[in-house]
């Protein structure tokens, strides 16, 4: 099924305490050039900055949503999202990545049933984040000009820069080059899918308590076994990462690699702990 132009669209933007970022993401939102119809902050915690942060947006298409803030709940919190979210089709970020203005349009572009559309992303180095967070440099001026901000890019460490390259989802690189292209994960902060299909696998698996593989390679995985494609939209729906320090270490790894391991062993691509609570007989 190909995508309808009247698709509603609920964009849902995990977020914990970090109010400067989501107010440049919320300001990038208003300009996309395809508009998303509700806007959903899945807030892992509940903090009181945040929620004084949200008392003076005036957007009725905004949604605060909140959860016990008792360490890493991510995907809890993404699954309440996904429960009461009115869009018909999904796009997920976080809320440390601003997007390009035709992010949007770049995800529906390629939107289908049973597909998934990954998205990658740039992480931008410490200087020029904290110019475009403090509102010295709006986020266009970079992605507008961004070839011609390769020195600065990478004089600031700038990582994976490739991938912050706007190319046109209908033009002959996308559709000849970069959509052929196998992709063998997504990342969190950067997909897209029908909200049935999410439905599907019984969204995020809530096992999962520690950062890192928690809510992508694990939900790619299952995304994967139940029959549903995933596909590339690099380079077409791009997303700029604001720089910070890393949040977690290898021991969060290896218990989230255990959980994992036993998800494929037992090739449970319906998680029994998600939006659903079941047992091996439901699933």
């Amino acid at each position: 099924m190909a995508i309808k132009n009247n698709i509603k669209i609920s964009i849902i933007i995990s977020v914990y305490k970090n109010v400067q970022a989501l107010n440049i993401i919320l300001k990038s939102l208003k300009n996309q050039t395809v508009k998303v119809d509700e806007v959903i902050i899945s807030e892992d915690g509940n903090s009181e900055v945040m929620k004084n942060f949200i008392t003076t947006l005036e957007d009725n298409n905004i949604v605060h949503l909140t959860c016990e803030d008792i360490g890493w709940r991510k995907n809890v919190a993404l699954n309440k999202a996904i429960q009461i979210a009115n869009g018909e089709y999904l796009i997920f970020i976080d809320g440390d990545v601003v997007p390009h203005k035709r992010f949007v349009e770049g995800h529906i572009s390629q939107a289908k049933l049973k597909r998934v559309c990954a998205g990658k992303r740039v992480e931008l180095g410490e200087s020029i984040s904290k110019k475009i967070l403090n509102e010295e440099y709006p986020i266009e001026k970079v992605t507008d000009n961004y070839i011609w901000w390769i020195k600065k890019l990478h004089d600031d460490k700038v990582r994976h820069y490739e991938d912050g390259i706007y190319i046109k989802p209908n033009g002959w690189i996308y559709k000849n080059i970069v959509a052929k292209k196998t992709i063998s994960y997504l990342i969190g902060c950067n997909f897209s899918c029908f909200k049935e299909d999410i439905l599907s696998i019984n969204g995020f698996d809530e096992d999962y308590i520690n950062p890192a593989i928690g809510e992508d390679v694990d939900i790619n995985w299952r995304f994967r076994a139940s029959g549903i494609e995933v596909i590339s939209v690099r380079n077409i729906a791009n997303v700029y990462h604001m720089w910070h320090k890393k949040g977690f270490g290898s021991d969060e790894g290896k218990i989230n690699n255990k959980i994992l391991s036993n998800t494929i062993k037992n090739n449970q691509y319906i998680c029994l702990n998600g939006i659903e609570k079941l047992t091996k007989g439901e699933a």
